[in-house]
């Protein structure tokens, strides 16, 4: 048997990779690294300290990388990398598997009697690269809209169930001065990489590996964005949002009534018990779609746990892994942060669905509309190609057919550039 180390020293990040420590004790040290902090590190550090006292021979020590992306990013380039990281963003883990910097789990959920088939099935493809297994998702959430039941029904709204009827509803809950400015809105719809998957498009074909940004229900949905932005007036409209305090605190917009919709995900119901006032009620309902879009629809995504190829306890790091993805110390983790699981059997659970946010948010990120981070080695450089043009096409007159088909030749080289580096 063997230890999983978390060093606790941040400064140790890049010194204390995957190596075998010999401590006193002669147990065996495995590095862990993790990306959730505060709260979320605390109820882990609960997990880790169980594992510790039913496993006399392992140890785990964790770190929390909180806002040290980078680190993690310099350790996988240097080879001194964890045992076992979670601080990965699932927008990444299809660049470090294509560079062999991931060690692939098929063989070690075989041989532990598990399957990806226990994961939901957005989960299961992005966790997938080349028909390889190379990550894990503890937590997922389907993203929703909160509105003010208060504001609804001052106004006689219903929640809105397609994009017309919240076009009328996101109308009449705003309020502008004589002068134009914002006193009060519905939201500003924006996040062009989820709108198109609402309209109907996509940007990736897995199957013949060809980039579709110019999928024609991406480049209608960049119109409704443009559309919406010269409308109301997105200067004037950015003005108003450059007033709103921190979520994170009392003064949220959506907690002091200037935004009367938010787009969110289940982790709200944390800042409504912190921040929001007692009488502050509130209703939800999925991201509105076209006709002939996509209902209940949201981008899924997460810290991604994996086991990197310079690992040198692959077995002690994998029984740390398997251990933390069983239901039982899955659903008191995700419980007890307010997030949703990426189990099936644990989102199901009636502690999961009790609050009826993370029962929306389950019922979302578990339907066919949930989509994670295309598998491609390139999709955190196209996803900001995708922000560039959105930003174009909202502040600017600049045709969205064009601006996508500039993405699209863009990402298309560069794609062929990073396949000539693949291992896998």
């Amino acid at each position: 048997m063997s230890v999983v180390v978390i060093s606790a020293c941040a400064a140790c990040i890049l010194l204390s990779g995957c190596r075998t420590v010999l401590p006193a004790s002669g147990k065996t040290e495995i590095v862990y690294w993790t990306g959730w902090s505060g709260h979320e590190f605390d109820v882990l550090q609960k997990l880790v300290d169980e594992y510790n006292n039913t496993h006399p021979d392992v140890h785990v020590r964790m770190l929390s990388v909180f806002g040290s992306y980078q680190k993690v990013r310099i350790a996988f380039a240097g080879g001194d990398t964890p045992d076992v990281c979670s601080a990965v963003w699932a927008e990444e883990l299809a660049g470090y598997a294509m560079r062999g910097a991931l060690t692939p789990l098929d063989g070690y959920l075989a041989k532990s009697g598990r399957s990806l088939d226990e994961w939901e099935p957005g989960i299961r493809d992005m966790v997938r690269y080349h028909d390889r297994t190379f990550g894990l998702l503890a937590t997922v959430s389907g993203d929703f809209i909160v509105y003010n039941k208060k504001a609804f029904k001052e106004r006689n709204l219903q929640p809105p169930t397609n994009l017309e009827e919240w076009a009328r509803v996101n109308d009449t809950l705003t309020v502008r001065a004589k002068d134009g400015s914002y006193k009060t809105y519905g939201m500003r719809p924006n996040g062009l990489v989820l709108w198109a998957y609402i309209f109907g498009g996509h940007w990736f074909e897995p199957e013949t590996g060809k980039i579709t940004a110019t999928h024609p229900k991406n480049v209608e949905a960049l119109r409704f964005l443009q559309d919406f932005a010269k409308k109301n007036d997105i200067r004037r409209m950015e003005a108003f949002e450059s007033t709103f305090g921190s979520m994170e605190t009392t003064n949220g917009p959506f907690f002091v009534g200037k935004q009367l919709l938010l787009p969110t995900g289940p982790w709200i119901r944390q800042f409504l018990n912190r921040y929001a006032p007692k009488d502050l009620e509130v209703g939800a309902f999925p991201y509105p779609a076209p006709e002939g879009g996509r209902k209940m629809c949201s981008n899924i995504s997460g810290s991604t746990w994996v086991i990197p190829a310079a690992c040198k306890n692959k077995d002690e790091a994998w029984e740390f892994l398997e251990w933390m993805m069983r239901p039982e110390q899955n659903v008191r983790f995700c419980s007890q942060i307010g997030n949703g699981s990426g189990l099936t059997e644990v989102a199901n659970m009636p502690v999961m669905t009790a609050d009826p946010l993370m029962k929306l948010s389950a019922e979302i990120s578990g339907g066919p509309n949930a989509f994670g981070p295309p598998q491609m080695p390139v999709w955190p450089a196209y996803q900001a190609a995708i922000a560039r043009a959105e930003d174009q096409a909202v502040h600017g007159n600049h045709d969205p057919e064009v601006l996508l088909k500039q993405v699209e030749v863009k990402m298309e080289r560069e794609l062929k550039r990073v396949q000539r580096e693949a291992v896998y």
